[in-house]
């Protein structure tokens, strides 16, 4: 809550100034070629265009050989529509290697702040968008092709990173841009860690508390349902204080917000809700978290990234 206070004193934003386009063979290419071109255009950015042929999937040469044509011919029609559409596009190349530090490598030299690609079948684990996910400086967009030609009508925000810095007032001022619904969602995980049963420790098996027995060092003792529901009570309080700041900060900008506080696993709630109510983007905040962090509790962007049905935005907290 601290970081995301500082966001009420600020309004507009520039969104984007460069754009690096990743183009590669995946079924979400084009679409994610169409959102750049569009974004281009409606937000006054330039687009540099990249077309990977990853070696780590094609190492013939023959084969390479024949692809490096193809994308060639691939960015001199981009090249004809961005001019047909008054996109600036300062650079153009075909990228022959390992596809994610190449396309980081890329995107600093352009001193891009904006990274948009294709999101992939599924973006498993081990593909170039769940690294980029965690590597990546710039903003990124994965593209899916429930966008495919329209423009964004529902954005979800994901408030639930306790570092939230600037992924309100970016959703806020993308909606805004785009004239689309903006809802911020915040998800209670009651059942998280020591929630519905707590380790006794040393002081408290030492000695006795009232009329209540000794407790043995080490035992689980269950919490009463009392005590749950008046936890969940007050972290459903919480997570509406957090999404109202957001409606804040979304008003000050012009822009109206709908709440929603879910109860559940934060990356399981999120994809069942993005896939019922149909939205067209999901925003979140990307903060550096440490190795072990993720290693105890996974990353709920990834998780999020892979299994929900529409196109997922990273804003770096870093950027």
């Amino acid at each position: 809550m601290k970081n995301i206070n500082g966001l009420r004193r600020k309004n507009i934003m520039k969104l984007v100034n460069k754009i690096q386009l990743v183009i590669d063979r995946s079924e979400n290419s084009d679409n994610a070629t169409s959102q750049a071109m569009k974004m281009a255009k409606k937000l006054n950015a330039e687009v540099s265009s990249l077309y990977v042929i990853n070696t780590h999937m094609h190492q013939t040469p023959n084969v390479i050989e024949a692809m490096v044509r193809t994308g060639k011919k691939h960015l001199e029609t981009l090249k004809d529509l961005a001019s047909n559409l008054g996109v600036n596009m300062p650079t153009s190349k075909v990228l022959v290697g390992g596809p994610t530090h190449d396309i980081l490598k890329e995107t600093n030299a352009n001193h891009s702040d904006f990274l948009i690609m294709g999101a992939g079948e599924n973006s498993p684990k081990g593909s170039v968008q769940a690294k980029l996910i965690r590597k990546a400086k710039s903003n990124l967009m994965l593209v899916r092709d429930n966008l495919d030609d329209q423009d964004l009508k529902k954005i979800l925000l994901l408030t639930n990173d306790t570092e939230l810095e600037k992924a309100p007032l970016f959703a806020a001022n993308l909606s805004k841009e785009y004239g689309a619904e903006l809802t911020a969602c915040h998800v209670v995980d009651v059942e998280e860690g020591l929630i519905k049963e707590r380790v006794v420790y040393l002081p408290e098996a030492a000695g006795r508390s009232g009329n209540m027995s000794q407790r043995g060092l080490g035992e689980n003792v269950t919490l009463s349902p009392t005590l749950i529901h008046k936890l969940k009570d007050d972290l459903t309080k919480q997570g509406y204080k957090v999404t109202d700041t957001v409606a804040e900060i979304a008003k000050n900008v012009g822009v109206d917000t709908k709440s929603v506080v879910l109860n559940g696993k934060p990356a399981e709630e999120i994809i069942r809700f993005a896939r019922e109510n149909d939205f067209d983007l999901i925003v979140m905040e990307h903060t550096k978290r440490g190795r072990l962090s993720q290693l105890i509790s996974g990353s709920v962007p990834e998780k999020v990234a892979r299994n929900v049905p529409c196109s997922v935005l990273m804003v770096n907290s870093a950027s």
